[in-house]
């Protein structure tokens, strides 16, 4: 919480009238919690606490902040108290009071320790809330007070929400605009019924980024600075990680993305996986990981780079997202991982309103207002989520469950299947049902999700089609009902796959099943069986160039696929603008003598201009294919006046020997882009044989220019790529200090978007122009994302090193430089007694560098001489990696004293 504004100590002579108090609790963690509330006035923040309702004998005194803004002239005052020194997984009873105002006694929890249960019978439990946004219409308050009803419902009607929910966990958008009015009318007021019972954790959302205060409203109300994972901060308010029991959050902001969050997120992920006391790990984001409606409006940098990192691990089981006012829920294909939208209830979203598509890795839409109740059962390494909706415009429910789904750890996957079919390699028809056998399992999971891959290899190296369904897909509106869905698996036997008539062509295929469970396990593979489609008149015969443009009498060569295999089925050339037929010959033309597919090499054509290959039926006129056009003549050139432009400069393009037809033009686009899809960032025709044309105002980015023929998209020539502006592309590793044969994790931004970048490790202070790299790593022209280097990729050889990005196979630095060390530890530590810390190397060079690693977070690091005198002392460092730097020591052995869970006591010798 960013303290931005004076404190007030004192207010006198001011008259107020009676306020009703509403705490807030947020920031818990085992030992403390923090208690905010607003009053229109006085300043005194005042919690009393204790044990029962009726013994609250301690009082803490906090602080008061005054906020300004549209209709609040220096009258929104916000309270803050922390309280500390709290026992772990305690109820506690408290008030809050201001001069004469004191709210009614509430209770809540401390959170359990690290790996713990919250309840008495070994549960941990959580309230998932979406998007609140709305200011003048009932619906958030009415899901908080549904959801306080709900859990009253099934853990006792005289219960306290606190006795078993842990936490409420928010997804963004809690308010429509940052403004005072919005956090006192649309946040605070519509928590109330819960927010003094259960603290929240928010994330940011794009609606808290807007407003007369923006960001700076969020950073004021919500204290996220405190959170941390094993010491590992994020070093602002936008994104944090934070552990209840044995459960880690990972709460992301996919409004401000970038490298340094993406290197945050990986350094956690690495750190959770490597710790016994989170066995669950959710991750949060505004801006979901898919969506059926509003199609695209999610956020790529959550599937494409972030969600790579978090699978790494097996304990990340779920993500949950907002944004999209609804609930879904899917299943990432490969891995035991659900994500979600959690179902909010701001602005209407319901069917036919938007874009819509139907996703495999999407499982069911549903266009209501609802929540989720998260419960892990620590004992048995259970997670259960129940989706309860609360309805719609159109329908009320009364709090209704509409969803649910887990993962328990521990059971055996699904029996593995088989094809029935005795196909034997046969000669088949189409329509064709391909039968797996019945779904078997001993862990008494029911079916969930069956996979049919169809290959025209056995190795699958191409697959011909790959089908993936669950036993339910609900997904649009059902008759015409826009808040319900339709079950468009109703009455589907997913274990039978059906290929139509002339759905694939002839030719050999091979096909394999798997089965998935609702526990989101998959069996193995079944063994794969091979058939022969006969008789198919697919419709998808295709030929292709080796190429779009010709110098003249250069060989032109067509392949063609999956002809009908008549006879006299032949290839044509023609001029474009003929229509095969007897009146319009064509340029040049050959049998395939029955052949369904294969190549074959016309000698060229001598007159420049554009032409069509065509593959037609029998010798007849009928196009079996669509026809691919190319050109003949010069091969025109592009050319840039510099490779790497500051930014703002204008780019000039330039070509020679271009073929001078109407409407051709030169596009620019940003690296990444295929023309013909998104629109080019600038563009002109051309009309000579040769010219030039600058371009002004790019943005900085990575570009190409290329040349394309008639108002289309059809290109010859080169593609020249340059770039507008320096070091665009960011990397980062997740640590400065590896030992050796550790595996480096790489993360970037901004990259060209070159299948050939590459990152390449070098020792330090060498010329990657000159000196021999030590390892280089392919990353598929991802432009944002995260790699492993790791195995013979990494150095071999402990010393100092540095890696960078270089684009398209070249020696071109398009990234900063990260420095990092190589240590080789094994023989040459001092581990304490205790065998918590690690210090090397030791002995020491006067000068050199001590390192010190820890298992838990250091607090503080004492250095003494053997007489006992200070001669270094480090205080509040809360990170597991320290150096000292030797160089004012004199030789001889030393003390250190390193503060963590415990104090440990290493001798350290400088040689």
């Amino acid at each position: 919480m960013k303290k931005l504004y004076a404190f007030l100590l004192a207010v006198t002579g001011i008259t107020v009238q009676a306020q009703t108090l509403h705490p807030y609790l947020q920031a818990p963690t085992p030992t403390s919690i923090y208690v905010n509330w607003k009053t229109e006035s006085n300043p005194e923040s005042i919690v009393e606490y204790g044990s029962t309702p009726q013994q609250l004998g301690n009082s803490v005194t906090g602080t008061n902040q005054i906020f300004t803004d549209t209709g609040y002239p220096q009258n929104y005052y916000y309270h803050t108290v922390k309280l500390t020194g709290l026992t772990a997984n305690t109820k506690y009873y408290y008030r809050i009071k201001t001069g004469n105002d004191v709210s009614e006694v509430k209770s809540f929890k401390t959170m359990p320790l690290p790996g713990q249960a919250a309840t008495a019978d070994g549960h941990l439990r959580f309230l998932v809330l979406g998007d609140n946004q709305m200011r003048n219409v009932p619906r958030f308050d009415t899901l908080v007070a549904q959801a306080k009803r709900k859990i009253a419902q099934k853990w006792g009607i005289t219960a306290d929400p606190a006795d078993n929910i842990a936490l409420t966990v928010m997804v963004g958008d809690q308010v429509d605009v940052g403004t005072l009015d919005h956090y006192e009318n649309v946040h605070f007021k519509k928590n109330k019924e819960l927010s003094g019972y259960l603290p929240i954790q928010t994330l940011v959302g794009n609606h808290e980024t807007y407003g007369t205060l923006a960001m700076q409203a969020y950073y004021d109300h919500y204290i996220l600075d405190e959170m941390s994972y094993q010491g590992i901060t994020s070093g602002t308010e936008n994104y944090y990680a934070n552990q209840v029991g044995n459960t880690l959050f990972i709460a992301m902001d996919t409004e401000h993305t970038g490298i340094q969050q993406l290197s945050w997120l990986t350094q956690i992920v690495e750190a959770a996986d490597n710790d016994p006391t989170v066995k669950w790990i959710i991750s949060l984001g505004h801006r979901p990981y898919q969506a059926e409606q509003y199609v695209g409006d999610i956020s790529p940098w959550i599937r494409n780079a972030a969600m790579p990192v978090l699978v790494t691990s097996d304990k990340h089981i779920l993500h949950i997202g907002a944004h999209h006012h609804l609930y879904h829920r899917g299943q990432l294909k490969n891995t035991p991982t659900y994500q979600i939208i959690s179902g909010g209830v701001a602005w209407d979203q319901y069917w036919g309103m938007a874009a819509e598509e139907d996703f495999d890795d999407v499982q069911k839409t549903i266009s209501n207002w609802m929540y989720q109740i998260i419960d892990i059962d620590v004992i048995n390494d259970t997670f259960d989520v129940e989706s309860y909706s609360i309805g719609s415009v159109y329908n009320w429910k009364d709090n209704e469950l509409m969803d649910e789904f887990h993962h328990y750890k521990g059971l055996a996957a699904p029996t593995t299947p088989t094809i029935t079919n005795a196909f034997n390699g046969n000669d088949v028809e189409l329509p064709l049902e391909i039968s797996s056998s019945a779904y078997q399992t001993t862990s008494g999971q029911l079916l969930n999700s069956t996979e049919f891959m169809i290959g025209k290899t056995a190795d699958f190296e191409i697959v011909e089609k790959d089908v993936y369904r669950d036993y339910e897909n609900l997904y649009g509106s059902l008759n015409g009902q826009v808040d319900v869905s339709k079950d468009q698996n109703e009455g589907v036997d997913i274990t039978k796959l059906t290929l139509g008539q002339n759905e694939i062509p002839n030719g050999q295929y091979f096909v394999k099943v798997r089965h998935r469970d609702r526990n989101l396990s998959w069996s193995a593979w079944s063994e794969a069986k091979t058939f022969n489609i006969i008789n198919s008149t697919f419709a998808n015969t295709q030929i292709q160039l080796d190429t779009i443009a010709y110098l003249p009498n250069t060989p032109i060569t067509v392949s063609y696929t999956d002809g009908p295999g008549n006879q006299n089925d032949w290839l044509a050339l023609y001029k474009k603008g003929q229509t095969p037929g007897s009146s319009s010959p064509s340029q040049l033309w050959a049998y395939v003598n029955g052949q369904t597919s294969g190549t074959y090499t016309f000698a060229g054509l001598t007159q420049p201009g554009m032409y069509f290959a065509t593959f037609l039926e029998n010798d007849g006129y009928t196009e079996l294919a669509e026809r691919k056009e190319f050109y003949v003549g010069p091969l025109l050139e592009l050319s840039a006046d510099s490779q790497v432009y500051a930014s703002g400069s204008p780019v000039t393009i330039s070509y020679v020997d271009g073929p001078q037809l109407t409407n051709d033009w030169i596009g620019i686009y940003r690296v990444g882009q295929t023309p013909g899809g998104p629109a080019s960032t600038q563009w002109t025709y051309v009309s000579n044989a040769s010219g030039s044309h600058t371009f002004n105002n790019l943005a900085d980015g990575y570009y190409f220019a290329e040349y394309f023929l008639q108002d289309g998209y059809g290109s010859i020539g080169n593609r020249v790529y340059f770039q507008v502006g320096e070091q665009i592309t960011q990397i980062g590793i997740n640590k400065t200090i590896y030992n050796l044969n550790e595996n480096i994790i790489a993360t970037w931004t901004d990259a060209p978007g070159i299948v050939k970048d590459w990152l390449g490790i070098y020792h330090e202070g060498d010329d990657p122009n000159v000196d021999e790299l030590v390892s280089f790593t392919y990353f598929e022209g991802i432009t944002e994302g995260s790699t492993v280097i790791k195995d013979d990729k990494l150095p071999t050889a402990a010393g100092d090193y540095f890696i960078v990005m270089f684009t398209n196979d070249s020696y071109n630095e398009v990234s900063n430089r990260i420095s990092f060390k190589v240590e080789d530890i094994l023989g040459n530590e001092e581990f304490s007694s205790q065998n918590g810390v690690m210090v090397y190397p030791n002995p020491v060079k006067e000068g050199e560098n001590t390192y010190i690693k820890s298992k838990y977070p250091i607090d503080q690091i004492d250095m003494f001489d053997m007489t006992g005198n200070l001669f270094y002392t480090s205080k509040n460092i809360n990170d597991y990696n320290f150096s000292i730097i030797n160089q004012s020591l004199p030789t001889g052995m030393y003390i250190l004293k390193i503060h963590s869970n415990k104090v440990y006591t290493v001798k350290v010798i400088i040689e």
